[in-house]
């Protein structure tokens, strides 16, 4: 029986462990942009960067009125408030925007609310893509619960 050389053994172990090394990377890397998904499109958690935009756009459009982490304006007494005023709705868990489908919350970002004067339509300024990073900010405030039975399936989910 003939021994293998103890270096010709040592080399092949390093280089099944630099092939190893390599594979964990490859599938690393095309696990990695197979998940990135946004999360208005799939109700799955968004890429930071998309939450990071759709935060700063939230900040600049949106904050006056719906508050800091989306809780919304406080209840105004009908004996202040002019008839058919309507305050800003909470965007976070404590309201109804996640029984809204994110096509409609979009819609909502983009051409306002027919009942209320105080929503504008944001088209002309903002762009569909920025709508859409507005709702995964919006989503990124949201338990993954909440997330999975955003939209029509409410009802029988909850």
């Amino acid at each position: 029986m003939s021994r293998i050389p103890v270096h010709k053994t040592d080399q092949c172990y390093k280089r099944l462990r630099r092939f190893l090394f390599m594979l964990k990377r490859v599938v690393f890397v095309v696990l990695l942009t197979l998940s990135q998904h946004s999360i208005a499109e799939t109700g799955q958690p968004g890429l930071s960067s998309e939450i990071t935009n759709g935060k700063r756009l939230y900040e600049q459009y949106c904050l006056t009125c719906h508050g800091v982490n989306g809780v919304g304006e406080r209840p105004i007494p009908k004996y202040i408030r002019a008839p058919g005023f309507l305050t800003a709705m909470p965007l976070n868990e404590a309201s109804h925007a996640w029984y809204h489908s994110d096509e409609q919350l979009i819609e909502a970002v983009l051409n306002g609310l027919q009942r209320t004067q105080r929503m504008p339509a944001w088209k002309g300024i903002l762009s569909e893509q920025d709508a859409r990073l507005i709702v995964a900010y919006i989503k990124s405030l949201w338990s993954p619960r909440i997330i999975a039975c955003q939209g029509p399936k409410h009802m029988s989910c909850m």
